[in-house]
């Protein structure tokens, strides 16, 4: 049997960065970490003055309520290197992020962020946060869009409010794809 030459290639052959290493971990006290997240909360707060937002209650926010939304944002890179500044860690993390490639940087700033949580500088939070304060699962309705094909059919899983169900089934009415309310 003749072995196939071509390899699918994976996330694991591109990246080289396999999670936030221990001697990194080490050095990120929780007088860093706390540093840190006083540093995202003031220029966040800043940022919504300056666009003459009434600013958030960043010290209350949870992980899923704002900080993993905020990741590989400009605001996070500036608060980064602010608090790597003042706790001498400069090259130690600040140039070790900004040495990798897109992707492991993005990593890198989830696994410091999972690391405040871990640590309890901030909370984690309830998963449903990420869709605001003013949604819930009672609220929202999972529906399937199957297009269809001679030998195999593709199917996508979505959800909506209850409130644009009507909206959903007018927007599918004459549409190749078949809508399937779960």
């Amino acid at each position: 049997m003749r072995k196939n030459k071509y390899k699918h290639i994976t996330w694991d052959d591109i990246s080289i960065y396999k999670g936030l290493p221990n001697r990194k971990k080490a050095i990120l006290t929780n007088e860093f970490l706390q540093t840190f997240k006083d540093e995202l909360i003031s220029i966040f707060t800043e940022d919504d003055v300056k666009q003459g937002r009434e600013p958030l209650d960043y010290a209350n926010k949870t992980y899923y309520g704002f900080y993993d939304g905020i990741e590989v944002s400009s605001g996070f890179y500036k608060a980064l290197k602010i608090a790597c500044e003042k706790h001498n860690l400069t090259k130690a993390i600040y140039k070790y992020e900004n040495n990798m490639a897109w992707y492991d940087s993005d990593m890198f700033d989830s696994d410091l962020t999972e690391l405040m949580v871990e640590r309890g500088i901030i909370e984690k939070g309830n998963y449903s946060e990420l869709y605001g304060d003013d949604s819930s699962k009672d609220e929202m309705t999972a529906y399937k869009l199957v297009k269809r094909f001679k030998v195999y059919n593709v199917v996508e899983y979505k959800w909506c409010s209850n409130d644009d169900i009507d909206f959903i089934k007018k927007l599918y009415k004459d549409s190749d794809k078949e809508l399937i309310w779960v």
